[in-house]
């Protein structure tokens, strides 16, 4: 299988093609995110609302109703119990409805999603890049 190098700014060990880090990088890709997006100042006042006693109890009763499992998995047959589970907002994101407490806690604009389907859905990533890799 052919080689790369670490994803990671100035690292030059090679990994495996279908690997993003090497081992002392493994998690990185979470904490550089956290840092450029979650923890950013400009975004200070959205992301705290994540520490909330609020947030904490809609996302704990979310994911008892949706059995600890992720939607697109489930409408596409697929088991996935995933450690991983993130609890999204469908039609509007945090930053429109931070001021809307009616909209905030609505539990029918949340759906708990995989890493996987979360990634696809917020960053459109995922197939392109899978179909990408297979016609290479």
């Amino acid at each position: 299988m052919p080689l790369k190098r670490c994803n990671a700014s100035r690292c030059r060990v090679l990994i495996d093609w279908s690997s993003k880090y090497c081992d002392e990088h493994t998690g990185y890709q979470q904490k550089q995110y956290n840092k450029d997006v979650r923890y950013n100042r400009d975004n200070k006042e959205q992301y705290s609302y994540y520490h909330s006693k609020e947030w904490k109890g809609l996302r704990e009763a979310k994911l008892l109703e949706s059995h600890f499992r992720c939607a697109m998995c489930k409408e596409e047959g697929k088991s996935n119990r995933s450690n991983r589970l993130i609890v999204h907002h469908k039609y509007m994101e945090l930053k429109d409805v931070l001021h809307h407490k009616s909209a905030r806690t609505d539990l029918n604009n949340l759906e708990v999603l995989c890493q996987y389907h979360h990634n696809q859905i917020t960053f459109g990533k995922g197939e392109d890049e899978a179909s990408e890799l297979q016609n290479s």
